[in-house]
C-alpha cells in the first residue's frame, strides 16, 4: 500500500460573504449569501475545478454545513464540479446562542473577547471546546470511513480555524482564532493509518 493510499485530502472552504458578515452581525442559520458572496463562491468553484481536474468522478465527495450560507456556497461548487452536496451538521459554525442576530458593536468588544476563551460557553450556545469535540468526531469518522479520497468540506470561519489547528496537532488550550477570508480555500492531507493516534498532517 502506497503512502497515498494511507491518506485523504481535505479541501476546506469557508462560505461566501453574507450581508451580516459585511455589517459585523452574529449570524443565524438561515442567513443567505449576498451577491458578493455568490461571486466569491463561483470563484472558489473555479479554483477547485482547476485543482481537481478530472478526478471528481467518483473520487471526490462534497460535504457542507447545513446552514443556508454554506449550503448555497456548496450548491455553486456542486454545479461546477457536478457533485451532490452531502449535508454535515458537524461542520456547523459555533453556536453563538443569545448573540445570534446582534451586531458586534452592540455586544461590545469586552464581552466578545471573553468568548474567545475556549472553555467559555455562551448562554444558549457553545464554547470553542464544544466545537473541538464536534470537529474531532468528524475527523475520526472521515479517517475511519472516508466517502472518497478527496473531500471538499464547506464550513465556517471559526470551525475551519478549529479544524486546521486540530489537524496541525493543536490542543484546545492553545486555540487562537485567526482571520480567514470568505471563500478561503485550504488543502490538507490527512493520514488514515493509526486511526487513534492523533491527527498527523501533510500539506
Amino acid at each position: 500500500m502506497s503512502a497515498h493510499d494511507k491518506a485523504i485530502t481535505l479541501h476546506l472552504v469557508r462560505h461566501g460573504e453574507t450581508a451580516w458578515n459585511a455589517e459585523r452581525r452574529f449570524q443565524t442559520p438561515e442567513v443567505p449569501l449576498s451577491d458578493v458572496g455568490r461571486s466569491q463562491a463561483a470563484t472558489v468553484s473555479q479554483a477547485l475545478a482547476q485543482l481537481l481536474g478530472e478526478r471528481t468522478n467518483g473520487e471526490v465527495a462534497l460535504l457542507s454545513s447545513d446552514y443556508a450560507r454554506t449550503m448555497e456556497t456548496a450548491s455553486i461548487i456542486s454545479d461546477r464540479l457536478n457533485l451532490p452536496v452531502l449535508p454535515e451538521p458537524l461542520l456547523r459554525e459555533r453556536n453563538f446562542g443569545v448573540a445570534r442576530g446582534q451586531l458586534y458593536a452592540d455586544i461590545g468588544e469586552e464581552t466578545i473577547a471573553s468568548w474567545r476563551d475556549p472553555f467559555v460557553r455562551i448562554e444558549g450556545g457553545e464554547s470553542w471546546a464544544d466545537v473541538f469535540e464536534r470537529v474531532d468526531a468528524l475527523l475520526s469518522r472521515l479517517r475511519a470511513e472516508p466517502p472518497a479520497r478527496e473531500l471538499v468540506l464547506v464550513t465556517h470561519g471559526g470551525t475551519m480555524n478549529v479544524m486546521l489547528q486540530r489537524l496541525a496537532g493543536a490542543e484546545i488550550d492553545a486555540f487562537k482564532l485567526t482571520s480567514l477570508e470568505n471563500c478561503a480555500l485550504r488543502t490538507v492531507e490527512v493520514g488514515i493509518r493509526n486511526l487513534h493516534s492523533g491527527f498527523g498532517t501533510g500539506t
